[in-house]
């Protein structure tokens, strides 16, 4: 079996990135990977099995009086991969590779995934605050709970 490996994405990794958001649909989800590309403010992360990307996660740079802050988003791994330590080993990654000067990194997670919020508790971000109906699916809302790890 190949070896995981966590890397900088390039713009090769659009389409395999897109394909673990499928409810935003494959090329929205395409364009938006593409578009992050070309920001100064964003660098993305993924983990591949081979040549196939099965997790992905976003780093987006603060600006102004924020650029000491970062903030993580879209943390995904495929659903047969899940359980294995991927999500940890590409925070790791991203973590050890912050930009230099980011003194905080924010992340949000659904109140109700404790499997991620265990992850996030195991590698020293702390919670912060919740954000009651901070996601919307549908007619159904879940609260968010608010993270932050300082350096």
């Amino acid at each position: 079996m190949p070896e995981i490996k966590i890397s900088e994405a390039r713009i090769e990794d659009s389409t395999g990135i897109a394909k673990l958001y499928p409810h935003w649909g494959l090329e929205l989800s395409r364009k938006r990977v593409i578009n992050s590309f070309l920001s100064k403010n964003e660098k993305r992360y993924v983990a591949k099995l081979g040549d196939k990307v099965i997790a992905h996660l976003l780093v987006k740079y603060g600006i102004g009086p924020h650029k000491h802050i970062a903030s993580l988003h879209s943390l995904i791994v495929a659903k047969k991969h899940r359980g294995k330590g991927i999500a940890q080993h590409i925070l790791k990654h991203a973590l050890k590779n912050i930009r230099k000067g980011t003194e905080i990194v924010t992340a949000q997670v659904n109140d109700d995934n404790a499997v991620s919020l265990k992850v996030f508790e195991k590698l020293g971000f702390v919670q912060y605050g919740l954000l009651e109906k901070g996601t919307k699916e549908g007619s159904k809302y879940k609260n968010l709970v608010l993270l932050k790890k300082e350096f």
